[in-house]
């Protein structure tokens, strides 16, 4: 679709990255594709489509598509209305869109039509939550003489190793978390209202270049931190109460998170032990962290030291690969986690926000957590903030 009075060479460029850093994240798709045997690749996911082309839009409620041929130009397809955004956000030229009256999914046959992979073995990410099953279906109705095979992961085994410009990216975010993370423990006193301390968070990060967060500010006191993604949700906090924070700073739509525990005066000394077996857990998991190691492995770690503590260290993972995010999620754990019988390795560059969790429903649950880079030898912290327990 030509959009009427738009011209597309006076538009200035909102790019994230150099064209040199999408090319050199095709070439490692491209690659992934042919060992695949993919003569074109379908993305749907909107954090592969930001990966791929710089393209976002908080509209991705709507169908979009980037196709991705095995040689030549990629396409986007969006909805009409989003059209503008891939003049300004994506370094691809070569789009297309569809009314709110059209069906998308035709749009997109029709492309592949066009594109002359009608015949083609064609991948489609099909862990997306992004293209539905009659849709998916649909596609393979109108392009009845192509070869459909399931393209998930296909980007995402570039995406999990961050490049140097990602990690600036998520050295900011890091920089965002610690400076909400401050004042939202600045917040915290007997009387004050959970709503008000979420406000103040998203206040300062908003005000430091924070975009819109995959997850919100996650604030809770008392019996409530008990609840698993607890908001805030106007309790009064009270004094002897728990309360837990999770921040997340987002730049570029790229995250770094943060938590940690406070308790209102006088402390408990349940909560205390509590915080100090989930810190503890969290070393020692860092400790373990190395490239070539299984990821089970280290989850092992961090599970002992919960379980030899006195509490329940079986029943969650306790850190996934962190980067781009969208809404519903900061995490990029769907890729990559640390849970049992994760037999994948860690490889240099990868990010983790590692979440280390001691929880007893009804009672409370204490935490704290980091953000961190695998380095050649180790692991690096990515957020610096004093790790204790916060007794205000």
């Amino acid at each position: 679709m030509k959009v009427p009075g738009m011209n597309s060479a006076a538009v200035q460029k909102d790019l994230a990255f150099p064209i040199e850093e999408f090319q050199r994240r095709l070439r490692i798709v491209r690659q992934e594709m042919t060992e695949r045997g993919l003569g074109l690749l379908v993305v749907s996911t909107p954090e592969n489509i930001y990966y791929m082309s710089g393209y976002h839009t908080v509209g991705y409620f709507s169908s979009q598509f980037l196709l991705v041929p095995i040689s030549g130009e990629l396409f986007h397809i969006t909805r009409g209305i989003e059209e503008t955004n891939v003049k300004v956000l994506s370094w691809i030229e070569q789009s297309t869109s569809y009314m709110d009256h059209e069906a998308p999914i035709e749009l997109l046959a029709a492309t592949i039509r066009e594109m002359g992979y009608s015949n083609a073995v064609i991948g489609i990410e099909k862990i997306s939550w992004f293209l539905s099953i009659v849709d998916y279906e649909r596609l393979k109705e109108m392009l009845g003489d192509a070869n459909f095979q399931d393209g998930s992961l296909t980007v995402e085994a570039s995406r999990v190793v961050k490049s140097d410009l990602e990690l600036e990216y998520i050295r900011h975010a890091a920089r965002i978390a610690e400076a909400g993370m401050e004042v939202g423990l600045d917040q915290i006193h007997a009387g004050a209202n959970e709503n008000d301390i979420a406000a103040e968070i998203q206040r300062t990060v908003t005000k430091l270049g924070s975009e819109y967060p995959g997850l919100p500010v996650f604030v809770s006191s008392g019996v409530r931190t008990s609840q698993a993604h607890a908001t805030w949700a106007g309790r009064k906090v009270l004094e002897g109460d728990p309360v837990l924070l999770e921040i997340s700073g987002c730049v570029r739509r790229y995250s770094a998170a943060l938590m940690r525990l406070a308790v209102v005066k006088p402390a408990n000394r349940e909560l205390e032990r509590m915080e100090e077996v989930s810190r503890k857990a969290l070393e020692k998991m860092l400790d373990a962290i190395r490239p070539d190691r299984p990821l089970g492995e280290v989850w092992n770690v961090w599970s002992t030291t919960v379980t030899d503590g006195g509490y329940e260290g079986r029943f969650k993972r306790t850190g996934y690969s962190i980067g781009i995010n969208f809404p519903p999620d900061w995490g990029e754990g769907y890729m990559l986690s640390f849970k049992r019988g994760e037999t994948r390795v860690l490889r240099p560059n990868m990010t983790f926000h590692i979440p280390s969790l001691v929880k007893v429903f009804g009672f409370a649950d204490a935490g704290t957590s980091e953000t961190v880079r695998v380095t050649e030898t180790g692991c690096e912290v990515l957020t610096k903030f004093g790790r204790q327990l916060y007794v205000r």
